[in-house]
């Protein structure tokens, strides 16, 4: 009987010191990612320097519920998508969806009188954008996709002045998840610009 526990004894140690070891932290493999701006301020301002004149108010942006996840997904069939365990966003999407679109719209409109919604009381836009986002990620290939319905309104009256549908399509540059994020960045680009068209447009007319 005794020497069968000191057979035993060697097996014992080893699967405690395994479970010691299990239990030491280990490294988060979690990356996190944000969207950028597409024009730097500076450079398009000194292209653009009358700007437009108008109080611009961005929003509201309605985001599909696929997308409220901290998590960024890939679509990798018409209806399937793919959820990443460790790429995810450092922020809510629609939040920094909304951050990049203005910095876009303010380079690209050579402008400081963007205005996010909700605006504060003293300070009502002249022109405002609402959009609905219809798709926005990428898809197995990490190419970037954007469908969006967007409206011009009258600051005051929220008269339609100009109503579009944008799908936007920006290959990556690299198969990864960072391909897919700066591809994604250059889709809002793309959006941001045909907006600051149709705005520039309406401005043009009120002057």
């Amino acid at each position: 009987m005794r020497q069968r526990r000191l057979t035993f004894a060697p097996l014992i140690m080893s699967l405690f010191l395994a479970g010691c070891g299990s239990l030491s932290p280990r490294p988060d493999p979690s990356k996190f990612f944000t969207l950028s701006s597409s024009f730097p301020t500076a450079e398009v301002a000194a292209t653009n320097p009358g700007g437009a004149t108008v109080a611009l108010g961005i929003g509201p942006i309605k985001f599909p519920g696929y997308l409220d996840r901290q998590e960024i997904v890939l679509r990798t069939a018409q209806n399937r998508f793919e959820v990443s365990e460790n790429e995810r966003w450092a922020e809510p999407l629609d939040e920094n969806f909304a951050r990049v679109l203005g910095q876009n719209l303010a380079a690209l409109l050579g402008t400081d009188r963007i205005i996010s919604y909700p605006w504060p009381g003293d300070r009502k836009p002249i022109l405002r954008v609402e959009i609905e986002v219809l798709a926005f990620e990428a898809n197995a290939a990490y190419d970037a996709q954007l469908s969006a319905r967007w409206v011009v309104l009258d600051g005051g009256t929220k008269k339609s002045l100009d109503l579009r549908v944008s799908r936007v399509v920006r290959p990556a540059r690299d198969k990864s998840i960072d391909g897919a994020v700066a591809a994604l960045s250059e889709a809002v680009g793309d959006l941001s610009r045909e907006i600051a068209d149709a705005v520039s447009a309406i401005d043009g007319k009120r002057k």
